[in-house]
C-alpha cells in the first residue's frame, strides 16, 4: 500500500467532513483537525496508514463511479 506524506493528507483533508473521516478511519476529531490545520511533523505511522487506507478507497470509488474500473 501507499503511504501519503503528512502535506498530502493535509491538503486532501481541506475539504473533508471531519467527522465522515473520522468514523471512517477510528481517528479521533482533533487528531484530524491538528492534521488539516498545523503544520505538523510528527504523527504516528499507523495514523498515516489509516488515512493513506481512506482516501486510497475513497480513490478507488471515485473511478468505480465514473467508470474506470469495473
Amino acid at each position: 500500500m501507499t503511504i501519503l506524506t503528512i502535506s498530502e493528507i493535509s491538503k486532501k483533508l481541506q475539504d473533508r467532513r471531519l467527522e465522515v473521516v473520522s468514523v471512517a478511519t477510528g481517528l479521533h476529531y482533533n487528531t484530524l483537525r491538528h492534521i488539516r490545520d498545523t503544520h505538523q511533523t510528527n504523527v504516528k505511522y499507523e495514523t498515516l496508514e489509516k488515512l493513506s487506507a481512506y482516501f486510497l478507497r475513497d480513490c478507488e470509488c471515485v473511478a468505480v463511479a465514473n467508470g474506470a474500473l469495473k
